[in-house]
């Protein structure tokens, strides 16, 4: 007989706490708010996650596996250019809308454009068609030359951080290069 009577209060109570708690009110706590799901929470600055020598050892060991099997000849070439064309992005500033681009690498190498959209961009004289894609918790910046392309993924984190993941593909290598870097409000 108590539990009948003690039931509807233990719901009320419950309803209660549930109704005043912040995740139900969509403040800060296990779940987003409502805003907090578009493509704005990439914006802002990230900055590499571990020190700079880490980093290059990262992109170096990437470098290696990518040219492995060249012969003597092509080898150091194609690591001269790897490196030259993916040194350590110490700084990342996104600014995302829902239908516009713009990633700025370390402050001076700036990409922009429309979602789902091919633009030109010339860096050092040589021409690099760039489309991004805003796909759920990433965004994709796709990269096109004559002698490849690259990838790079932008991928939000659940311990807040967001991660790179570079893919550069040519006929001239003989495997992917591909690596990842952390990064941090």
């Amino acid at each position: 007989m108590k539990t009948r009577r003690l039931l509807p209060a233990l719901l009320a109570l419950c309803a209660l706490a549930f109704v005043a708690s912040p995740v139900a009110r969509g403040q800060e706590g296990d779940a987003p708010a409502a805003a907090d799901q578009g493509p704005a929470r990439f914006n802002g600055t990230w900055r590499y996650a571990g020190s700079p020598s880490s980093g290059q050892q990262i992109i170096e060991r990437a470098i290696t596996r990518a040219v492995d099997g060249m012969n003597f000849i092509t080898q150091p070439i194609a690591t001269g250019r790897l490196r030259d064309k993916n040194p350590l992005v110490r700084r990342i500033d996104i600014n995302l809308t829902s239908t516009d681009a713009r990633v700025v690498f370390d402050g001076n190498r700036t990409y922009r454009g429309q979602l789902n959209t091919w633009t030109n961009h010339t860096f050092d004289g040589d021409t690099v068609r760039v489309e991004f894609r805003h796909r759920g918790d990433s965004i994709v910046q796709l990269f096109r030359t004559d002698s490849g392309t690259r990838r790079n993924v932008y991928r939000l984190m659940p311990n807040g951080q967001l991660r790179l993941e570079v893919t550069v593909q040519s006929g001239s290598l003989p495997r992917d290069m591909t690596y990842r870097l952390n990064y941090r409000h």
